[in-house]
C-alpha cells in the first residue's frame, strides 16, 4: 500500500518512530503476521505504512548507504539515482553559487548536489515527494564529504517546474545567481517505459528540458541509457555501475565539453570521444575484450579500440581482440585456450578433452541463448572456463576461455552467467 502524506507525518512522530524501530526490528518475512501483531497497538494504516517504508529501505540499500535512515516511496526509489550516481553527477556542479534541482523527487540527487553547492533549491509538485526529499536530507545531510563551497542545506519550493521557470516573480530571488550557477533536472520517464526513444511522453517533455538553456548557463538533464542521442546537441554522458548501464546525462550549455563520454563507476574512469580511435578488423587473436555498457552505449567502441590498440572481431558485434593482455577499467578480459566454428558436437569434443565440469555462458550476436545451450553441454571434470559465443566475421563461433582479473591475472572459476 502506498504511503500517503498523513502516514508520513504520522511516521515522524514519537509513536510512528517507535512502531518503525520495533518493524526494522523484525526478520525479513511476511507482512501480514506483523500486520496482525501490530495493528493491536497502533493503528492499521500506520502499520502498513511502517512496513512498506522498511520493505522499501531494505531495498534501498543496494543504491544508498544509509538507506535505514531514509524515507522512500516505491515510486520514489524507483527513479532515483544511485548514490554512486548522483555523487558523480553532482561534481560539475560543485562549488556553485547555486543549483536548481528541478522535479528533485525524493531527493536523491539532491543529496549530493547540496553537498557540493553554495545554495541548492529543490522544486517538485509531488507534495510528498518534496516532503521526503526535506526529511532525507535532515536525516543524511553528507552522504559524502562536502566539497570546498558545499553547505549540505537547500530550499524546498512546492510548484509544478513547468510554472515555476517561466514565472518571473518565482526566478527573481535567484536571478542574480543563477547567471553563474545550474540547473539539474531528472524528468520522469515513468509514461515513456514502454517507449524510450519517445523524450517528448517525460514530464516534463525533453524539448522543454532542453529549452532550460534560456534561464541559465549551466544545465544538466538525466535521461534514459536508451535514448537516440543522434538529433540532440549536447554532451552525452553514458554513466555504468558495476558494469550496467544506469542513466545517461545530457550536459549543456558551459558544461558542454566534448560530444560523448563513458564513465564507469566505481572507478571513476571517463572515455571521451577526444583521441585516437580505430575501425581494425581481424582474426581473434590470443585475448578478447567485452567493452564496459557505457563504452558500447555511448558509441564509443572504435575510440576504445584505438586508445587500447586492439581491433574488432567483427563489423557488428562488440568485442575487441589483441594478442597481448590489457589492463583497463573499460573492458573485462578473457585469454582465449580454443577457438571452435559452431558446431555442438565440436564443442563439447573440446570441452571433455580439457575436463571442463563448470562453465559462464555469454552471447553476443549467437543463435542460442545461454539457457538453450546450457542443457545441451556434456559437463565433466573439474576444471572452469567461460564460453563465450559469439560471431566473427560473420561466422558464428564459440570460444573456450579464462576470465582475467581486473590486473591481468586467470580466474579459472567462472563467476556468473550472463547473456
Amino acid at each position: 500500500m502506498p504511503i500517503t502524506l498523513e502516514q508520513f507525518h504520522a511516521l515522524r512522530a514519537d509513536a510512528g518512530r517507535e512502531l518503525l524501530a520495533r518493524v526494522a526490528a523484525e526478520p525479513p518475512g511476511e507482512a501480514l503476521p506483523l500486520l496482525e501483531r501490530y495493528r493491536r497497538a497502533y493503528p492499521a494504516g500506520l502499520v502498513a505504512a511502517a512496513l512498506e517504508l522498511t520493505r522499501l529501505r531494505r531495498k534501498a540499500a543496494a543504491k544508498f548507504s544509509n538507506a535505514g535512515a531514509m524515507w522512500f516511496t516505491r515510486d520514489g526509489l524507483e527513479m532515483a539515482s544511485s548514490e554512486a550516481v548522483a555523487a558523480h553527477v553532482a561534481r560539475r556542479f560543485a562549488g556553485l553559487p547555486l543549483v536548481l534541482d528541478l522535479c528533485c523527487g525524493i531527493g536523491g540527487d539532491l543529496l549530493a548536489l547540496a553537498a557540493v553547492a553554495r545554495r541548492a533549491v529543490a522544486v517538485e509538485q509531488d507534495a510528498l515527494a518534496l516532503e521526503l526529499a526535506r526529511a532525507n536530507l535532515e536525516a543524511i545531510p553528507h552522504p559524502h564529504p562536502p566539497l570546498p563551497g558545499g553547505e549540505g542545506a537547500a530550499t524546498f519550493i512546492h510548484a509544478d517546474v513547468t510554472a515555476f521557470i517561466p514565472d518571473g516573480l518565482a526566478l527573481m530571488p535567484f536571478c542574480g545567481l543563477l547567471a553563474d550557477g545550474g540547473m539539474f533536472i531528472d524528468p520522469s520517464r515513468r509514461a515513456a517505459r514502454a517507449a524510450a526513444r519517445r523524450p517528448e511522453a517525460y514530464a516534463p517533455p525533453l524539448s522543454w528540458c532542453l529549452a532550460l538553456t534560456r534561464y541559465c548557463p549551466r544545465v544538466a538533464i538525466t535521461v534514459s541509457p536508451a535514448l537516440d542521442f543522434a538529433e540532440i546537441d549536447a554532451e552525452v554522458e553514458v554513466i555504468s555501475l558495476h558494469g550496467e548501464c544506469k542513466e545517461a546525462v545530457l550536459w549543456l550549455g558551459d558544461f558542454h565539453a566534448v560530444a560523448r563520454r563513458a564513465t564507469v563507476l566505481p572507478a571513476g574512469a571517463a572515455l571521451t570521444d577526444v583521441g585516437p580511435s580505430s575501425d581494425a578488423l581481424g582474426e581473434i587473436g590470443a585475448y578478447l575484450y567485452e567493452p564496459d555498457a557505457a563504452v558500447i552505449r555511448a558509441g564509443l567502441l572504435r575510440r576504445l579500440a584505438g586508445e587500447l590498440g586492439l581491433r574488432r572481431i567483427d563489423p557488428d558485434i562488440a568485442y575487441l581482440t589483441g594478442e597481448a593482455p590489457v589492463t583497463s577499467p573499460f573492458v573485462t578480459g578473457f585469454q582465449v585456450r580454443e577457438i571452435i566454428p559452431w558446431s555442438l558436437k565440436r564443442l563439447n569434443a573440446g570441452l571433455a578433452a580439457r575436463r571442463i565440469g563448470r562453465v559462464e555462458i555469454k552471447k553476443r550476436g549467437f543463435p542460442l541463448t545461454p539457457e538453450a545451450l546450457r542443457p545441451k553441454l556434456k559437463l565433466t571434470g573439474a576444471a572452469a572456463a567461460t564460453l563465450i559465443c559469439t560471431r566473427a566475421r560473420g561466422t558464428a563461433v564459440v570460444l573456450i576461455a579464462d576470465r582475467l582479473s581486473r590486473d591481468g591475472e586467470t580466474i579459472s572459476t567462472p563467476e556468473r552467467q550472463k547473456q
